[in-house]
C-alpha cells in the first residue's frame, strides 16, 4: 500500500518483496492493474486538498492476474478482527476494506460467502515461514479518523492476538512478527512545531493563531487551512475549524478533526504499548521472532535517515519516507522496514542475509523527485506513558463489569 492504493507498480517495492528478494524466497502478489483500488493519489497543484486521486474510476479489472494464488495476502486497513472473521466480498454495500480483502483473497468461481478469510487463506497455504505484521490497524485507523472510541479495547487485542498466532503456529510454520509503531509519528500529523519552524514563527504564535495547543498536532488536510491563516488570506478562517475535509475520500467521505490533540496523542500511545505488551507476550508463548519497527519508527521520527550518500531523510511530510498519503511509506521507507526485518531474521537464526541497498532503492524512487527538505529541528520522542496499570485495567475491565452485573 502506497499513495492510499493498491497498485501492481507500488505493490512490487513494499517490505514484503525486497524482504523476500533478499532471503531468495519466491513471494506472488495480487497485483492490481492501474490506476489501483482506489486510485493512486498525486499531489494536489491547488489545494486544499493535498492530495487528489488521479480518475475517479477504478480498473477495469481488479487483478492483472486473476487466477494467480497469491501468498502475499497482506489486506490494506485489515485489524485483527478482519484477519480472523472478515469474509471479503464485493458490491453496492461493500466497504473498501471488504473490496481489498476480494482482490487480496477471491479467487475466479468463488462466490462470496465462500471466499476464505485472511486466516483460513494464511492455513490453507500450508506455510515454512509466516511474517505476520499486524495491529497497527487497530491504532491507525481511528487515529486517522478522529474516532478513538474505535480503539481495540485491550482485552480484545490480546484474546484476538492468542487467537492468531496460535492457529498460525498449528501450521507448523517458523513465525515472524511485527510491533505497533507510534501512529502518531506518521506525517498525516504535523506537530504544531514542525509546522512553526516551517513557517519560520515561534510555536506559542502559531498556536494561539490556530487555536490549538502546542503539543497539538494537525492532520494533512489542516496544513493548507492553517497556512492560509499564518499567512492572512482574505479568505482564510479566523482560526482552524474543528473540522476539514478528509484528505481523500477513500479513507472516510466525512470531515475529520483538523486537531489531533497531546491527550488524544497520549490515548494512543497508551493502547499501543498495550497492544505491544501482548504481541510481545504472545509471541515468547508461540515461538515467534518479533521485529521491534516500533523502535525503528521512533528512532527516524527524531533522527530522520541519512543514505550513505549524505542525502538526509525526514519523517516530516514529502521528506523522502512517506508516499503521498502521509501514512504509508515510499519504496525507501518499505526498504529500511525490510531490513529491519532482515536483521532481526539474521540475529535469531543465525543466518547471513544481506541488508537490502537503500541507496540503490531511492534512486529509483520515483517519488524522490517531490521531496520537500526540511532543516528544522526533529521532533523529541514524545514521552512514554505509564503501561502497567492501564493495561491491566484495559485487561480486567470486561471481569470487572461482569462482577459487577452479577451482583446487580
Amino acid at each position: 500500500m502506497q499513495n492510499f492504493s493498491l497498485l501492481g507498480t507500488q505493490q512490487q517495492h513494499g517490505y514484503a518483496s525486497v524482504l523476500a528478494g533478499q532471503l531468495g524466497a519466491t513471494l506472488n502478489l495480487p497485483l492490481v492493474p492501474y490506476p489501483g483500488i482506489p486510485p493512486v493519489l498525486e499531489l494536489n497543484p491547488d489545494p486544499p486538498p493535498p492530495v487528489i486521486p488521479v480518475s475517479t474510476t477504478g480498473p477495469a479489472e481488479p487483478r492483472v492476474d486473476p487466477t494467480l494464488q497469491a501468498n502475499n495476502i497482506s489486506v490494506p486497513g485489515f485489524n485483527l478482527d478482519n484477519a480472523l472473521n472478515l469474509v471479503p466480498s464485493v458490491g453496492p454495500n461493500a466497504s473498501p476494506v471488504q473490496e481489498w480483502a476480494y482482490v487480496v483473497l477471491a479467487l475466479p468461481g468463488l462466490p462470496n460467502n465462500a471466499t476464505p478469510t485472511q486466516l483460513q487463506t494464511a492455513q490453507a497455504l500450508k506455510p515454512t515461514t509466516v511474517v505476520e505484521w499486524l495491529g497497527s490497524n487497530d491504532a491507525l485507523v481511528p487515529a486517522l479518523l478522529g474516532q478513538l472510541n474505535a480503539l481495540t479495547p485491550i482485552d480484545r487485542f490480546a484474546a484476538d492476538y492468542e487467537s492468531l498466532l496460535a492457529s498460525l503456529q498449528k501450521t507448523g510454520a517458523t513465525l515472524i512478527v511485527a510491533n505497533v509503531p507510534d501512529v502518531t509519528e506518521v506525517p498525516y500529523f504535523t506537530p504544531v512545531e514542525t509546522l512553526a519552524h516551517q513557517a519560520g514563527l515561534r510555536v506559542d504564535y502559531v498556536a494561539n493563531k490556530l487555536g490549538v495547543g502546542t503539543a497539538d498536532y494537525l492532520r494533512l488536510s489542516a496544513i493548507p487551512v492553517a497556512e492560509a491563516i499564518l499567512k492572512g488570506a482574505p479568505s482564510a478562517p479566523s482560526s482552524l475549524p474543528q473540522a476539514c475535509a478528509s484528505p481523500t475520500s477513500s479513507l472516510s467521505s466525512q470531515p475529520v478533526p483538523c486537531v489531533l490533540t497531546a491527550a488524544d496523542a497520549n490515548t494512543l500511545r497508551v493502547s499501543i504499548g498495550c497492544y505491544n505488551l501482548i504481541i510481545e507476550l504472545e509471541a515468547a508463548l508461540h515461538g515467534a521472532l518479533v521485529v521491534d519497527i516500533h523502535s525503528l519508527v521512533d528512532r527516524i521520527y527524531t533522527k530522520g535517515y541519512t543514505l550513505p550518500n549524505g542525502t538526509n531523510l525526514t519523517p516530516t511530510y514529502l521528506g523522502g519516507l512517506f508516499s503521498f498519503d502521509g501514512i504509508h511509506p515510499t519504496d525507501t521507507g518499505y526498504g529500511i522496514i525490510a531490513n529491519a526485518f532482515i536483521d532481526a531474521i539474521n540475529q535469531r537464526f543465525h543466518t547471513h542475509y544481506a541488508d537490502a541497498d537503500v541507496s540503490a532503492i531511492f534512486e529509483q524512487d520515483s517519488l524522490r523527485l517531490d521531496i520537500v527538505p526540511y532543516t528544522g529541528p526533529l521532533p523529541a520522542s514524545p514521552a512514554k506513558p505509564a503501561l502497567a496499570k492501564a493495561c491491566l485495567a484495559g485487561l480486567l475491565s470486561p471481569l470487572a463489569t461482569a462482577l459487577s452485573s452479577s451482583l446487580h
